[in-house]
């Protein structure tokens, strides 16, 4: 089974827009859509003067232009429910079904299917002073309509725990139903929970996504010093003027399946993930909710692993990005850290300044960048960065103010998130490429179609890049074009299966693959090669996604097909590579 997950369909509504190609359009102008909130339009919302009349109120925000009147997939919902339901939860649900149709699945035909739903909801990062809810500014204040309510309803309709159960009771679904809750990471961790069900092999089809709309839906935020917010109502990532991120709403769902499946049936393949890693950054930071060095470290070399990737493959990382002087150093670090062996420097790039930062669906807004990306084939530069920090000049991580081409059909791309609850994401993404040979071999399913890129004497948009035109001057952090792996080679410059024929590898080069990919995955400091040979695999506790990584591994490398299976039962290392060379032989 291939490790390998292809996105079929999403649906998303984003500060940039509803439709794919609106929000496309406007990730390529180049500009904002964290605009001023008036005071007629808080009042009208019901922010109390005595809010945003404060000192360091900052009334700026980015909205997505949605709501339960004009969702387009709610139509089995009573008014009844509508009125008492946290939008968030409706928001959810509309991206789910919408995520489902684009994926050509109708929600009649899924029905009684083993389809996994995993996701998570806002969790109030920009209320200011206080936990503002749907339930908290409109139907605590509704007394009317609190005396026709009774507890149980009130619950279901408002509690986190029952927004991804709402979806599965309505479209029935009967398969793993998962709320997931890590703050700023919240999409990308439900995207890694949806990959481990699938490569489990529990599910076929896993639906996965955030949502996140703030209450009241037009205000602003009271700024704090010392807080992640920004005084100027600006986010400015990864620029040396940078003084914090500004907060947006909004949401979507992808649809997610194994990718030999996809191509087996033929599904519209829009990306697909090729590694992917969480974990908790422990104590290994100042305080709970600061950045953790250490843990994005770790969380990015082990998905690049878990893609059996180096440094030199990947041509641009999607950051989280949010602004913050302290959060864009310790992120930036890591990526030198990670990336600094590289003949080029990297390009690293936020969709935040744009779209705002979307709470728990904030990777939504990053994964759907880099997807558009992909398929027009390079990607925008960071809204409002001119300068780099000069503490970070020297560092192998540079962001961009031009934008930046990706290799055509051969780009992958790294997307990070990093949640303050402590738990990080990151994931490698790529347009996809269908073996020779296999079924549904084309455009579609490579997704390697790129988009015109129309000009058109749009004021202010980004024309396709020259190779000249990626990065900048020296004094702000130039990014040369990347460039592909050699020679499409997979980690540590190995041939791919499908390069075609090559002669047969020795022992000791099996060998020396295992072993340096083991050591990068389990405790095995200790022990010298020839004594990690005789070590069997489950004696030191590597989990699935080390061991699908390994699997993966092999099939690159060498072209031989096993199973996680087989490696739990070979009696120790040297019986994995006897199992290869047979494969070679086969």
């Amino acid at each position: 089974m291939s490790g390998e997950i292809a996105i079929v369909g999403y649906d998303a509504c984003l500060p940039a827009g509803r439709e794919r190609v609106e929000i496309d359009s406007f990730l390529r102008s180049g500009t904002s859509a964290v605009v001023d909130v008036s005071r007629e339009e808080m009042v009208a919302a019901g922010v109390p003067e005595s809010d945003f009349g404060r000192e360091g109120y900052v009334a700026r925000s980015a909205r997505a232009a949605w709501s339960p009147e004009t969702a387009r997939h709610l139509a089995g919902l009573t008014p009844h429910e509508l009125a008492i339901t946290d939008p968030q939860h409706l928001l959810f649900l509309d991206c789910c079904i919408g995520a489902l149709h684009d994926a050509g699945m109708s929600p009649d035909s899924v029905r009684g299917r083993e389809i996994g739903v995993v996701g998570g909801i806002g969790m109030g990062l920009y209320a200011g002073q206080s936990l503002d809810s749907y339930f908290t500014t409109r139907l605590q204040r509704d007394l009317a309509m609190r005396d026709q309510l009774a507890f149980p309803e009130i619950l279901i309709g408002n509690s986190s725990d029952h927004c991804v159960g709402r979806v599965s009771y309505r479209l029935g679904l009967i398969g793993p139903s998962v709320n997931v809750q890590t703050a700023c990471s919240t999409a990308l961790a439900a995207v890694e929970h949806a990959v481990l069900l699938l490569r489990s092999g529990r599910v076929d089809t896993v639906l996965a996504g955030a949502a996140a709309l703030y209450f009241p839906d037009r205000r602003g935020y009271q700024w704090e010093r010392g807080g992640i917010l920004s005084p100027t109502g600006e986010c400015r990532a990864f620029d040396s003027r940078a003084d914090g991120t500004v907060g947006g709403s909004g949401g979507g769902v992808f649809v997610l399946r194994r990718h030999e499946d996809a191509v087996a049936d033929g599904n519209t393949i829009h990306g697909v993930i090729e590694g992917v890693y969480s974990a908790s950054d422990g104590a290994q930071r100042a305080s709970y909710a600061a950045p953790a060095f250490d843990g994005q470290v770790r969380v990015i070399r082990r998905a690049m692993a878990d893609a059996s990737v180096g440094p030199d493959d990947i041509a641009y990382v999607e950051g989280h990005g949010t602004g913050t002087t302290v959060g864009d150093i310790v992120e930036l670090g890591a990526l030198h850290e990670v990336f600094g062996t590289r003949r080029d420097p990297l390009p690293v790039g936020s969709v935040k300044p744009a779209l705002g930062h979307l709470d728990t669906a904030a990777g939504i807004a990053s994964l759907v960048n880099v997807l558009l990306g992909l398929k027009r084939g390079w990607m925008p530069p960071t809204v409002h960065f001119e300068e780099l920090n000069a503490d970070a000049r020297e560092w192998i991580a540079q962001p961009s103010f031009r934008p930046v081409p990706l290799p055509t059909g051969t780009a992958r791309v790294g997307v990070s998130c990093f949640g303050a609850s402590g738990t990080s994401v990151h994931l490698v993404l790529s347009a996809g490429r269908a073996r020779p040979g296999e079924p549904g071999d084309g455009p579609d399913v490579r997704g390697r179609e790129r988009l015109s890129i129309d000009v058109g004497g749009a004021a202010g948009r980004a024309p396709a890049p020259a190779a000249d035109e990626v990065g900048g001057d020296a004094g702000r952090m130039s990014a040369p074009a990347p460039q592909p792996a050699a020679d499409e080679a997979g980690a540590n410059g190995a041939a791919r299966p499908e390069d075609g024929p090559r002669s047969r590898p020795g022992r000791e080069e099996i060998v020396s693959g295992l072993v340096e990919v083991l050591r990068q995955r389990g405790d095995f400091a200790h022990l010298s090669d020839d004594q990690l040979l005789e070590v069997g695999l489950l004696d030191f506790g590597i989990d699935s996604v080390d061991l699908l990584a390994v699997v993966n591994l092999i099939h690159k490398r060498w072209g031989v097909v096993l199973e996680v299976l087989d490696l739990l039962t070979a009696e120790n290392v040297e019986a994995i590579v006897d199992m290869v060379e047979q494969g070679l032989d086969e």
